[in-house]
């Protein structure tokens, strides 16, 4: 009897040694889709408050300035920067102010500013129907 379970526990261990010895098929990612996915790091606040975010790729990019859009026209103030990009240390701050009706005018330009390192803040006025975009460097 103990030789029978010496025999099982020795057939256990060579057979989970020899499954471990097994070679895996590695799958390496494909690159050139990492290479060519834009990825940006960014801190954006909703009235008061904070919040940071990766977002890859243009297309989920588009999407997310297509929100922060929407809550401004809710009446929220939402402010926007990439936080890679670098901070001006000098005392004066560069400012830079449009004011659109056209929603697509306003992204456009927003997703310009902040590709250009600028802090974006968007508010709407829903009496006038203007975006005002404020970018801050």
């Amino acid at each position: 009897m103990k030789r029978n379970i010496k025999s099982v526990v020795l057939l256990a261990a060579l057979s989970i040694a020899a499954a471990g010895c097994q070679k895996e098929n590695i799958i390496e990612p494909n690159g050139q889709i990492q290479q060519n996915m834009s990825v940006r790091h960014i801190a954006f606040t909703i009235d008061g408050v904070t919040m940071h975010t990766t977002i890859l790729g243009e297309q989920n990019w588009q999407s997310f300035l297509d929100q922060i859009l929407a809550l401004a026209k809710k009446g929220h103030r939402v402010k926007v920067a990439n936080s890679d990009a670098p901070s001006c240390s000098t005392q004066t701050k560069e400012v830079v102010t449009y004011v659109t009706t056209s929603e697509s005018d306003a992204k456009n330009w927003m997703n310009k500013m902040i590709d250009d390192g600028y802090e974006v803040i968007m508010e709407y006025d829903q009496r006038t129907g203007k975006y005002t975009c404020t970018a801050v460097r």
